[in-house]
């Protein structure tokens, strides 16, 4: 049975807001997929995952309930992680370090993530979101109906969800610039939201 290659779990990490990319060893460490029941079949090129699935490479890891890899005839893989029913699958996954003292998170939610390897895109549906943390503290975020990341082009395409009215807008939120910041010490806006590492 043919696995996603390594690059596939990485890749998460490239949904990034700078110039930092995602934890450069974590593409050589070993791909470990945890779940409550696998079901495999060689001839129709199908590997199922079931019950608390979670992959890890590193310092990435990616939770949902449910992932389905499968290789069509021409040898594409294609994968797709679910969620319990009103849970959403996530990801997280550390930057290299660019600043000393400054520890980077990429962060990721949505109904469901699809890799397609013949169109070489990641998808987010359904309440997406990616978010970029310093220290904990969170910086950047987008969200939208969809997020699209094309890994050939380096291009990201968030959709919105017009008949959600301006619930389903496309929002991003950027963190400011502060030439004051200390190393290692970013800033703490009033009101910003920390998230887990």
């Amino acid at each position: 049975m043919k696995l996603l290659p390594i690059w596939f779990f990485c890749a998460l990490g490239l949904l990034s807001f700078g110039t930092a990319h995602a934890e450069t060893a974590d593409s050589e460490q070993q791909i470990q997929i945890f779940s409550d029941k696998f079901d495999g079949d060689d001839v129709k090129q199908v590997a199922i995952y079931t019950g608390d699935v979670a992959v890890h490479q590193g310092t990435l890891e990616i939770h949902g309930n449910k992932l389905v890899l499968t290789v069509d005839p021409q040898g594409y893989r294609h994968a797709v992680m679910t969620p319990l029913k009103g849970k959403l699958v996530t990801f997280k996954q550390r930057r290299d370090q660019k600043t000393p003292g400054v520890e980077e998170w990429m962060h990721g939610k949505g109904n469901e993530l699809t890799y397609d390897e013949k169109r070489n895109v990641l998808i987010l549906t359904h309440r997406a979101e990616v978010a970029r943390s310093e220290n904990g503290v969170l910086k950047d975020e987008s969200k939208g109906d969809k997020i699209t990341y094309n890994l050939t082009h380096s291009t990201a395409i968030i959709d919105g969800n017009k008949a959600k009215g301006p619930s389903g807008r496309v929002s991003t939120v950027i963190a400011p610039r502060d030439s004051n910041m200390d190393a290692g010490k970013p800033l703490e806006l009033q009101g910003s939201r920390r998230v887990s590492p």
